[in-house]
C-alpha cells in the first residue's frame, strides 16, 4: 500500500511496455512548398506541430482496451488505432517527485507510441473525489471499469490537466489511463494523475508480497541514496540506514555499514556509448530494493561510468596528442570514424549510418557527412566488396533540405543542423557531380550549387553576429566537423577560406572559454550529463586534439576530422593572463524558414578565470521567459565539480524533457556578474509545478565542504565556491542527488555565487554578506532586483 503525496498525486504504478508502430500515413504533401498550415515543416517537432499531431489523433483514436487485472507482473494486451494487437506484463513504476509516469523516448523516425497505466484507490467510505490527469497527449481515463474522461490534447512539453469528478465506493476501484503519442524527434510522453478531497490509499497487489515486510521497505528505501553521480573506478556509494541490507539489480547484495556501502558495476557497463558523431550519457540505472521477496517495491538510482581518459593539463606535443585520439578512436566500437582512423572501411563501421541515411532518420546529416569524408580519405580498393557503391546509392537518394520531396522528421532547424545539411549537400553534390539523385531528380552539381549558396550565407552570418547555440558544448562540435569539411573538400576557395576563418573563432572561443580541460562556460544549449561531468562534452576530444587538456569519450567524428585534415591548420591561441576577465556579444537575426522563428537573438557572455577556478555566465539573457536547453551560469572547481543554480521544469534527465531537472529553466532568470561575484534572480510562479530552485554542489567532489549562514561552502584543490540564499541551503541527503542537490530553506528566488582561493576557512571567513530582498539581493556593493537595472 501507497500514499499520495502532499498534492494527492499518485506516485506509485503498474505499467504496460510502451508499444510503437511506425506512421505510415502521415496526410501531408511530400512535395511542393513545406511551409503553409499543412506544410511538412511540422514534422520537425517544434511546439507549434501539436495541432498537427492532434489531427493526427483525430483520424485513428484510442479505443478502450481490454480492462486487466491491476497487479504486477499481471498480462496486458491493447489493440491499437491501426488494429494490432500488442500484448506484455504490467511492471511497478514509482515516480518521481513531480508524480509524472515518464514513457518518454527519442525517436529518430515518427512513430505512434501507446502505453496503458493502471493504479488501485481504496478508501474505507463511499465519497465523491475529484481526479486530475494531465498529460502531454491523448488518454482516456477508466474507473471500476467505467471510461469518465477522453481527452485529445496534445500539448509539446508541460502537461496539460484535465478533471472529472468521480464516485468511490468502499474498498478498492481499478484506475486505468491509456495513453497515446506521436512522437517526431524529443518525444515527451508522460502522464499523472492527482486525486482531489479526503486522501486515499494506493493499492498495488504483486504475488508474494507482505503488506507490512513491504511497507517497511519503502520507508527504508526512501532514506537510502547516492552520494555520487559519476564513477571512474567501477563502483558506486550507497548511503542508508545502519545495518540495512540491500539487494541492486535483483543480484548484488549489499549492507549499509558506519552510513554506507559499495556497489560494484558490470565489467561491460557504460560501454554501449552510441555513434560516433552522437554522446550517450554513459548512464547505467540501478534499482535497488530491500534484501526481501515478501517485498516488490524498489527505488532507481541513475550512475553515470565516467570516460577515463581526462586531462586537466597538458602532457606532451600536440603530435602526441592527435595520436592518443586518434589510438582512443581505434578502440571505439565500429564507426565512420573508427574505419577514417583504420583507412579501410567494413560493413560493421557502416550499418548504423546507412540505416540512419536509407530511412531518413534524424541526426542522418551527421551520418552523411561521415560518408562523403570516408569517399574523400579512404581509396576504392579499401572498401568491403560493394560496400562503396551501397554508400553512394544511398546518399543519392537521401534528402539534403526541408524544400526538397519527402516526408521525414529530420531536423532542418536548429543552428548547427542547418550547416551540417549545407555541407553534406555541398560536398557530395561536387562529388557525385554527374549523377542524378533520386529524390530531386537533380545533379550532384545542382544539389552543389544550392548547399554552396546556402552554407555560405550560414557562415556570413556566423561570421558576422556569432552563434544563436552559443558555446554549446554539444554543438560546439557538430559545427566543427561541417567547417573542416568544407575546409578540406570544397572546390570553392573562397567558401573554404570563409569555413577556415569561422572554424579559427571557434577554436579559438573555445580555448577562452575552457578552463583546465572544462567547457566551463555558459551554453546557448546543453544536457544534464556534460554540465554534471565534462568528460561527456562533446568539445572535450577538440579539445585533447588541439591542447592536450579534455576527454576522450565517445564524439569522436568531429574530433578525428579534425585531426585528420590536411588543408586545415589549428591556430595557435594566445597565452592568456593567469586571472582573466573576458566578454563576449553575439547577435544576429532568426529567420522563419530556418530557424521557425523570426526575431534577434543575442548573448552576452562573461567568463572569469584564475588558475584555481572559473565563473562564466549570460547576463540577462531572456530572463523572465520560457527556458529550453540554456546553462546561464555555473562555476567551475573540476571536471565533476560544476556548480549551478537552476530552475526546474520536472524531475526528468533524459534529452526528451527541455527543460528538465537539471539542464535549463523553466523560466529564465536574471544574472549579473561581477569577476569573482554572480548574482541571479529567479521568478517561481503561484502554480509552478515544482516550485523551487536548487543548486548543483556535488559535494563527494570536493575536498571539503562547510555551511555557515546563508552560505554553502566547498574546496577542490586551491579553488573555493560559496552559494548564499535566503535562509541558507538544505543539502539533500537522500535519493539520486543525494550529497549533491541544495535546497533552499527560503524562496529560493535569489542565489550568490561567490569564487576564490585558498584555505576554505579563510575564504569562507572574508565572504561578504549578503542581504535578501522581496524582488533581488545584494552583495558585496552589488545588487540586482527583478525590475532593476
Amino acid at each position: 500500500m501507497h500514499r499520495l503525496d502532499r498534492r494527492g498525486t499518485v506516485l506509485d504504478w503498474v505499467v504496460s511496455p510502451v508499444w510503437s508502430e511506425p506512421v505510415t500515413q502521415l496526410g501531408l504533401d511530400p512535395e511542393g512548398s513545406p511551409w503553409g498550415a499543412d506544410g511538412r515543416w511540422v514534422l520537425t517537432n517544434g511546439p507549434d506541430c501539436t495541432p498537427y499531431k492532434e489531427r493526427l489523433y483525430r483520424a485513428a483514436p484510442l479505443s478502450a482496451p481490454e480492462q486487466p487485472v491491476v497487479v504486477e507482473g499481471g498480462p496486458v494486451r491493447f489493440t491499437s488505432p491501426s488494429g494490432q494487437v500488442h500484448s506484455g506484463q504490467l511492471g511497478r513504476v514509482h515516480t518521481g517527485a513531480d508524480g509524472l509516469v515518464d514513457l518518454s523516448r527519442f525517436c529518430f523516425t515518427p512513430e505512434y507510441r501507446f502505453a496503458v497505466a493502471a493504479t488501485t484507490l481504496e478508501v474505507d467510505q463511499a465519497e465523491w473525489r475529484t481526479l486530475r490527469l494531465a498529460g502531454t497527449g491523448p488518454t482516456l481515463l477508466h474507473v471500476g471499469g467505467e471510461l469518465v474522461a477522453h481527452s485529445a490534447t496534445v500539448s509539446y512539453m508541460e502537461p496539460v490537466e484535465h478533471e472529472v469528478r468521480v464516485w468511490l465506493p468502499s474498498g478498492t476501484t481499478p484506475v486505468l489511463v491509456t495513453s497515446w503519442q506521436v512522437g517526431f524527434r524529443e518525444c515527451r510522453h508522460v502522464l499523472r494523475l492527482r486525486v482531489g478531497g479526503l486522501p486515499v490509499q494506493v493499492v498495488l497487489p504483486s504475488p508474494g508480497a507482505d503488506e507490512l515486510v513491504a511497507a517497511r521497505a519503502e520507508r527504508l528505501l526512501s532514506v537510502v541514496g547516492t552520494p555520487s553521480w559519476g564513477t571512474s573506478t567501477g563502483s558506486v556509494p550507497l548511503t542508508g540506514p545502519e545495518g540495512a541490507v540491500l539487494r541492486v539489480n535483483g543480484d548484488q547484495v549489499v549492507r549499509i555499514t558506519e552510513g554506507r556501502a559499495v556497489v560494484r558495476l558490470d565489467s561491460h557497463t557504460g560501454q554501449d556509448l552510441g555513434s560516433a558523431s552522437m554522446l550517450a550519457s554513459g548512464e547505467v540505472v540501478l534499482r535497488v530494493s530491500v534484501d526481501d521477496d515478501r517485498s516488490p517495491v524498489f527505488r532507481e538510482f541513475p550512475v553515470a561510468v565516467l570516460p577515463a581518459a581526462h586531462r586537466e593539463e597538458p602532457v606532451g606535443t600536440q603530435h602526441q596528442w592527435r595520436a592518443e585520439l586518434l589510438a582512443h578512436v581505434a578502440r571505439t566500437p565500429p564507426s565512420t570514424a573508427t574505419a577514417l582512423v583504420a583507412g579501410n572501411v567494413g560493413q560493421q563501421a557502416l550499418t548504423r549510418a546507412l540505416w540512419m541515411i536509407d530511412n531518413r532518420a534524424d541526426c542522418a546529416d551527421f551520418e552523411a557527412v561521415g560518408l562523403v569524408t570516408l569517399l574523400h580519405r579512404v581509396p576504392a580498393a579499401n572498401w568491403s566488396a560493394g560496400l562503396r557503391e551501397t554508400a553512394v546509392k544511398s546518399l543519392l537518394g537521401f534528402k539534403y533540405w526541408i524544400d526538397q520531396p519527402g516526408l521525414d522528421a529530420m531536423c532542418y532547424f536548429t543552428e548547427n543542423h542547418q550547416l551540417v545539411w549545407h555541407t553534406a549537400e555541398l560536398l557530395i553534390g561536387e562529388h557525385l557531380a554527374e549523377d542524378v539523385f533520386a529524390n530531386t531528380g537533380w545533379t550532384g552539381r545542382r544539389h552543389a550549387e544550392h548547399g554552396a549558396g546556402l552554407a555560405r550565407e550560414w557562415i556570413a552570418r556566423k561570421l558576422a553576429g556569432g552563434f544563436s547555440e552559443f558555446d554549446s558544448n554539444a554543438y560546439l562540435a557538430i559545427d566543427t566537423l561541417a567547417l573542416v569539411s568544407i575546409v578540406e573538400f570544397a572546390q570553392d576557395a573562397d567558401l573554404a577560406s570563409e569555413a577556415s576563418r569561422l572554424l579559427d573563432k571557434v577554436l579559438l572561443r573555445l580555448a577562452t572559454n575552457s578552463w583546465r580541460g572544462v567547457h566551463g562556460c555558459a551554453h546557448g544549449r546543453s544536457y544534464v550529463h556534460p554540465v554534471r561531468s565534462s568528460r561527456f562534452e562533446e568539445s572535450a576530444p577538440i579539445m585533447w586534439l588541439c591542447w592536450g587538456t579534455g576527454a576522450l569519450n565517445s564524439a569522436v567524428l568531429p574530433a578525428t576530422t579534425l585531426a585528420l585534415a590536411r588543408r586545415y591548420r589549428i591556430p595557435v591561441v594566445p597565452q592568456l593572463p593567469s586571472v582573466w576577465l573576458g566578454r563576449q556579444h553575439s547577435e544576429g537575426q532568426y529567420r522563419q524558414h530556418h530557424d521557425l522563428l523570426s526575431r534577434t537573438y543575442a548573448a552576452d557572455t562573461v567568463v572569469y578565470k584564475t588558475p584555481e577556478v572559473m565563473l562564466a555566465s549570460v547576463e540577462d539573457y531572456r530572463c523572465g521567459l520560457p527556458g529550453l536547453q540554456e546553462h546561464v551560469w555555473g562555476a567551475t572547481l573540476g571536471p565533476e565539480t560544476q556548480v549551478y543554480v537552476n530552475h526546474p521544469a520536472n524531475s526528468a534527465t533524459s534529452s526528451s524533457a527541455r527543460p528538465n531537472a537539471w539542464a535549463g529553466n523553466r523560466i529564465l532568470p536574471r544574472v549579473r556578474q561581477h569577476r569573482e561575484l554572480l548574482l541571479a534572480v529567479y521568478t517561481i510562479p503561484e502554480d509552478d509545478p515544482m516550485g523551487f530552485t536548487h543548486a548543483w554542489f556535488p559535494t563527494s567532489t570536493m575536498d571539503e565542504w562547510t555551511q555557515r549562514g546563508p552560505w554553502t561552502v566547498g574546496r577542490r584543490g586551491n579553488g573555493c565556491v560559496a552559494l548564499a540564499t535566503e535562509g541558507g541551503a538544505r543539502l539533500t541527503r537522500t535519493g539520486p542527488d543525494a550529497y549533491q542537490e541544495l535546497r533552499p530553506r527560503g524562496t529560493g528566488t535569489a542565489w550568490v555565487c561567490v569564487v576564490g582561493s585558498g584555505p576554505l576557512e579563510e575564504f569562507a571567513a572574508g565572504l561578504p554578506e549578503p542581504e535578501f530582498t522581496v524582488d533581488g539581493v545584494s552583495c558585496g556593493g552589488h545588487e540586482l532586483t527583478w525590475d532593476g537595472p
